[in-house]
This record gives structure tokens, sequence and C-alpha cells, in this order.
């Protein structure tokens, strides 16, 4: 399956090959390339460099969170080291879904969990990220980008839309899932209508 990552709308659509590091077997992912076309996009984007990004589309498989966790920190370490010498020139999305885990984000606190820290139902795992308590596991989609805002605007609320921006789209495009926002509220929703 080709996931067509569009930032913006745009009219051509690169494939090529990737190997996924969580794959055991060795098999080719596709990934897609949308160029960034500032002529015909929502004015999120505030340069008008062209950004490749690889998109590692596993949206099928149930990835251990400390995998994910720790693929997702060697790409971050792989991208300092590319930065130091000026060939920093994609972004990655990682597109997969967790075994039952909660995790925490860097101000979260106990008072949102419905259990003693202690004796947890599940895995809990304090992480890098902002916000409280999330519980992922099989069926829920999870999407990691990893970006370097040194080519975007660097505000925090802009990059927060940006992202719900590009999740929308990829839902449409790839799922075709309607998403919308909640006024607000940080995040993307998806309503069945039965």
């Amino acid at each position: 399956m080709i996931v067509a990552l569009n930032y913006y709308s745009c009219s051509s659509i690169s494939p090529w090959t990737i190997r996924s590091h969580l794959d055991r077997r060795n098999t080719s992912q596709k990934a897609a390339v949308s160029q960034i076309n500032g002529a015909e996009s929502i004015s999120l984007v505030q340069h008008s460099s062209k950004r490749r990004c690889e998109c590692y589309d596993m949206y099928k498989k149930v990835v251990p969170f400390l995998e994910a966790w720790a693929w997702q920190q060697s790409i971050v370490e792989k991208r300092k080291t590319l930065i130091d010498i000026n060939e920093d020139d994609s972004d990655t999305l990682i597109i997969l879904q967790h075994e039952p885990v909660y995790t925490l984000g860097t101000a979260s606190t106990e008072k949102h969990l419905n259990f003693d820290i202690k004796d947890s139902p599940l895995p809990l795992y304090q992480t890098e990220r902002g916000g409280e308590v999330t519980y992922h596991g099989p069926g829920q989609l999870v999407m990691y980008p990893i970006m370097n805002l040194r080519y975007q605007k660097m505000d925090l609320h802009w990059y927060l839309r940006a992202l719900e921006e590009v999740v929308i789209r990829v839902l449409f495009s790839t799922f075709s899932l309607k998403a919308s926002r909640v006024e607000g509220l940080t995040g993307v929703w998806v309503v069945e209508h039965i």
C-alpha cells in the first residue's frame, strides 16, 4: 500500500521503496513523498523549501511500544548527526498500532489514572511527549512524525495545527475517513454516523 503524505495539496507523488526497521522478514515497505507546493496549499507553511517525508506504513502491524519508541529515538539520533553536517533532507512518519499500553506525557499527573500507578493493569511508560495519560492498543492507529522544525515555523501551536491537518488529510486520502478538529481542543476526531 502506498501512503501519500500530503502536507498540502500537490500534483506529484513519487513512490520509492524503503526497508522497515521493525519488519523482521526484511520485506520492503512502500513510502511516498509529497512535495510541498505553497501555491496550492492552505497557508500553514512559512518557508517554501521542499522536504521529503519517509513514510513507514505499518498500519496493520501491532508493535510493542518500547520497540517503536527505541526506533524513533534511533531516527532522531541519526537526524541530529545529519543536521550537524548540514545533510538533513527528509522528515519521517511512522504509522502503526501498539499492544495495549499507557503512556504518560512529561507534565502528566497520577490523578488522571483510574488505577494505582504501582499496580497498573497494563505497561505504563513516561515519555518525552506533552500531554497527559494516553491508552494505545490494537485497532488504534498511531502516527509518529519526526520533523526538523527549523524548516518550518518554530511555534508549538502552529505545529499542532499543521500536524492535525496532516492527520486529517492522511486519514481521508488513505483510509477514506472524515476527521475534524474540535474547537478549543488539541487533536483530531473521527465520528461515525449511524
